[in-house]
């Protein structure tokens, strides 16, 4: 690996990890922010919560079209919008009147957004083409981790600089570095689309024959449900410690940084076990198998709460749930691009960044969903009983993919086997003399 692709390497992931920081850097002071200029909770959610619906719109879009411009011009439009409204944002603080802050803000947060879905399909495949193909599992699970940290402490660093210097610092800190980052790639990028076809001539790929591949759905549900899991308790995990342990917001911002922390320990792990030859499938798995037993002893769930009163049994099943989204996040990801290489289609930058579009809609619709239900489910029946609701969605899509595997394996050696008897059938007619043990060797 040359030291210029690592170079590379190292200005996609500082796209990722920013654009993470971006996705979810306002959620610690935005709604009392907005609530000081008569803009209501809700509102406040709707405008957090369009990053995850734009996402869903333009991310295929983006994927679909990357061969328009090439993989290198989509990173850096998207580096250049992003950063672009987070500089703008930074702004709308002056703006007095309620009803014009709300409507900027879910203006220029779409725009945020659109940047993002332009950029981070397009860093993964950029990734993946910095390497040999033996390493494209770590040079993904570092992609990934990157964009994790972001996403994971993004919430730490918004709220540690809006202490520091207000509404404004958060934004123009997040938006001038990524700009920065942007300005450095526009110089020192290295454009490799060179390594594959002409992209005019190259065959065109469809949405169906992704979708088609197989991998790319089960991969898909997958997902889905493990990226309820970290938005699950977003908003409600703090009032829970607060309530049961004393725990002060600052405290319970540590307590979230263990599932970040863990996440990005192991998702390099993950990724070079991934290189020695640990399937995708088996990686998705374990890793929601792991995601639903942190689940379990949360709170804990009811059945348990014999149990309950122990701060360390949340600490631990936080650590175990992001080892099992390193392993999911991964394990799914690298699992669709096995996929959609064994049903034919090219290795080109259009089919890994519609590869890529999947997986992160995927995990948007999956936080959307999270964040909501978690959220209704603790003023509905509480905590405890709420995680219990997750236990039982994350090990439905355990079992429904336990049972794919198995069924898989039984027609994989069906079919072997009837290739076996066939071959059998043709040496005998060609043969009849011939014995089972002088066919096949005694």
């Amino acid at each position: 690996m040359r030291a210029r692709n690592i170079f590379n390497l190292i200005l996609i992931s500082l796209c990722l990890l920013f654009a993470g920081v971006s996705l979810s850097l306002m959620s610690p002071f935005y709604p009392n922010e907005a609530l000081s200029k008569g803009v209501s909770v809700t509102s406040s959610g709707i405008v957090i919560g369009s990053v995850f619906i734009t996402t869903v719109i333009f991310t295929p879009l983006c994927g679909k079209y990357i061969d328009l411009l090439g993989g290198r011009r989509f990173m850096l439009a998207g580096s250049f919008i992003c950063a672009l409204g987070n500089i703008i944002f930074g702004f709308l603080d002056q703006v007095e009147d309620g009803t014009a802050f709300l409507w900027s803000s879910l203006a220029v947060r779409v725009i945020v957004a659109i940047g993002e879905s332009a950029m981070t399909p397009s860093c993964y495949a950029l990734a993946s083409q910095q390497v040999s193909k033996e390493n494209q599992g770590k040079a993904l699970s570092v992609a990934e981790a990157c964009f994790g940290v972001g996403t994971m402490f993004g919430p730490s660093v918004g709220g540690f600089l809006y202490e520091v210097g207000g509404f404004s610092l958060p934004f123009w800190v997040s938006g001038g570095v990524l700009l920065l980052v942007c300005l450095v790639s526009w110089q020192c990028l290295e454009d490799k689309t060179d390594v594959y076809d002409s992209l005019d001539k190259a065959q065109k790929v469809t949405w169906g024959q992704v979708f088609r591949s197989p991998g790319v759905l089960v991969s898909s549900f997958g997902l889905i449900f493990a990226g309820t899991s970290w938005s699950w308790y977003s908003a409600t995990l703090q009032p829970f410690l607060g309530t049961k342990y004393g725990i002060s917001p600052g405290q319970a911002g540590l307590i979230f940084t263990v599932f970040g922390a863990t996440y990005t320990l192991f998702t390099p792990v993950f990724g070079y076990f991934s290189d020695k030859g640990l399937d995708g499938f088996t990686s998705l798995i374990l890793g929601n198998t792991l995601i639903m037993l942190g689940f379990v002893f949360l709170g804990p769930i009811p059945q348990l709460s014999a149990i309950s009163g122990n701060l360390w049994l949340t600490v631990v099943s936080m650590s175990v749930q992001g080892l099992g989204s390193a392993a999911t996040y991964l394990g799914s990801l690298l699992f669709m691009m096995k996929a959609v290489k064994e049903a034919g289609l090219p290795d080109s930058e259009q089919v890994k960044s519609m590869v890529s579009s999947i997986w992160i809609v995927a995990d948007n619709l999956g936080g959307y969903a999270g964040s909501t239900l978690g959220g209704y489910a603790y003023d509905s029946i509480g905590f405890e009983a709420g995680t219990l609701i997750e236990v039982g969605a994350l090990g439905s899509t355990v079992i429904v993919m336990l049972i794919l595997f198995f069924s898989a394996a039984i027609y994989t050696n069906s079919t072997h086997q009837v290739k076996v008897d066939e071959t059998e059938e043709r040496t005998r007619l060609v043969h009849p003399s011939l014995t089972d043990e002088r066919i096949y060797g005694s």
